[in-house]
């Protein structure tokens, strides 16, 4: 009887994989073709074959291409031939979750089979018939097979459950996915509401020194702060909102100067806006958050009417 030889497959690199993972074995040779699942944890066992060149493939439902292939030689001997398999991770990166079953008893059945099968040739022995080493040895692997097959069956159907480990990558990569989003989103509307403020800003004030008829180095002033302002968009809350506050203070001492030259102005509506939003500015103070920045805003619109259709009118 010609040796066979055994290989023994193992998954390495993506361990959410294994569950669904095909390993296909092709003799190069005979041509002849099995098709089985890894346990797992991405070991399979495949034994009584023929000695020789073997392809082999390894696909999974979840990527469109198959994910290992090579050739590799199985030696007639009694060991098996160890065959180790990566599995890079980021071909299943942004990939649909499919549906699998809670348990799949498939590899299991598959081995058990197997293993029957291999008891076949010497279940038939007569009284007294001698046992030869190479049935012992079939027996032996047949028994181990079976208790790796149980150990492995008490894992998938165990009351303590099992976990649906593609489903938590996915749930992982689209948490990521929308916390990037988020500060990104985040970060250009509160850079927008800035540059939207700081606009309004500087069309009030330019109305008020216009009529004001207010000297160069006062409007050199007072513009400058609200330009050192656009200069500031990226900064965080806190040094943004300081920089604001100090311009406020600034916009009400230097309008109710102009008042105090002319008082007139006091009745004028951009004036009074001017005032509004400066006082609005300075009694804010310092922002921690982005939240509590945007809110400053949302207070200074009131009685403002739409800063935006304001700012668009002018261009």
């Amino acid at each position: 009887m010609a040796t066979k030889g055994t290989f023994a497959f193992q998954l390495t690199g993506f361990p959410a994989a294994n569950r669904d993972a095909e390993i296909t074995l092709t003799n190069d040779a005979t041509g002849q073709t099995l098709t089985r699942n890894p346990f797992l944890d991405g070991s399979l066992v495949v034994r009584d074959l023929d000695p020789g060149l073997w392809s082999v493939k390894v696909t999974h439902p979840n990527a469109v291409s198959t994910i290992f292939q090579s050739k590799v030689r199985l030696f007639p001997q009694v060991p098996p031939t160890r065959v180790p398999i990566p599995i890079p991770d980021f071909v299943f990166k942004d990939t649909p979750i499919r549906d699998v079953p809670d348990a799949n008893l498939g590899p299991v059945q598959q081995a058990v089979t197997a293993a029957r099968d291999s008891l076949t040739p010497i279940q038939a022995k007569a009284p007294g018939e001698v046992i030869r080493a190479a049935d012992w040895n079939t027996l032996v692997a047949a028994v181990r097979d079976l208790a790796s097959n149980v150990l492995e069956l008490t894992n998938l159907v165990s009351p303590r459950g099992h976990d649906h480990p593609e489903i938590a990558e996915k749930i992982a990569e689209v948490q990521e996915n929308i916390r990037s989003f988020t500060e990104s989103f985040g970060k250009s509307l509160l850079e927008f509401r800035r540059e939207l403020e700081t606009e309004h800003l500087r069309q009030v004030l330019t109305d008020v020194l216009d009529q004001a008829q207010a000297p160069a180095d006062v409007r050199t002033d007072v513009l400058g702060r609200v330009t050192r302002l656009t200069e500031s968009f990226q900064a965080d809350s806190v040094v943004f909102t300081t920089q604001l506050t100090n311009t406020g203070n600034r916009v009400l001492s230097a309008v109710g100067d102009l008042v105090a030259q002319k008082p007139e102005l006091g009745e004028n509506a951009e004036v009074q806006r001017a005032l509004q939003l400066g006082g609005q500015y300075a009694t804010s103070g310092p922002a921690r958050t982005a939240d509590n920045e945007l809110k400053i805003y949302n207070r200074t619109n009131v009685g403002a009417g739409s800063k935006l259709g304001s700012v668009l009118g002018r261009q």
